[in-house]
């Protein structure tokens, strides 16, 4: 009796696509219960009409709707980051991806408690309330922009640099527009404190990412 040997094919993506589902099904939980807001929520960039309604909110960065945004956000920036790492050869293709998107967790939270304080000292706090609610929106935003692009990379059999630098570029892109936009509806605020400002920047925004980056490419 010949014996036939059966080759099950393994997908090597469970976890990826697990994160994704859950992605989707966050952003549908999202729209669902907060059906008008998630609609304003997705014009930021063309208007500011959600920001100036919900940033009137006491600590508008801390509901049920940012909150749930706020793991998609940490879902697919920490597969950017893995796949970018990869790709630069940076960290091996076996790494852990749920523990990349922990530690920027841990880092996110830590960073953003640690601008609570620091806001206190220098006298921020309604500029920093107001800034940390803008950022989180135009990130959360980007990251729901930046989900299709995530899956092709993923899934995509075929060359995934051009893919990579495109999701990559966009991602910029979309930083520096929303940074800009930002800074444009609180300049009068900032030229009053500038000093503060740039202190803040140096500190909080700045030298977190050149010492993480130090880290990992001169370890």
């Amino acid at each position: 009796m010949d014996m036939e040997i059966l080759y099950r094919e393994v997908d090597k993506y469970t976890v990826e696509t697990i994160l994704l589902i859950g992605c989707i099904a966050l952003i549908t939980f999202a729209k669902i219960t907060h059906e008008i807001k998630f609609q304003r929520f997705l014009e930021t960039f063309f208007s500011d009409k959600y920001l100036k309604l919900y940033g009137k909110e006491q600590e508008p960065s801390i509901n049920r709707f940012n909150i749930l945004l706020f793991i998609v956000q940490l879902i697919v920036f920490g597969m950017l980051l893995k796949l970018t790492l990869e790709y630069l050869g940076f960290v091996p293709g076996n790494i852990n991806l749920l523990l990349i998107i922990t530690g920027l967790g841990l880092f996110v939270l830590f960073k953003f408690y640690l601008e609570k304080i620091i806001a206190t000292i220098f006298d921020l706090n309604y500029f920093l309330e107001q800034y940390n609610f803008y950022k989180l929106t135009y990130r959360n935003l980007v990251s729901i922009i930046l989900l299709p692009f995530i899956a092709l990379l993923i899934y995509n059999p075929m060359d995934k640099k051009v893919i990579l630098f495109v999701t990559i570029g966009l991602f910029l892109l979309l930083n520096i527009i929303a940074w800009g936009r930002m800074f444009k509806k609180h300049q009068k605020f900032l030229l009053k404190k500038l000093f503060y400002f740039i202190l803040y920047l140096c500190a909080l925004e700045i030298a977190p990412y050149l010492i993480i980056a130090r880290a990992a490419f001169f370890s």
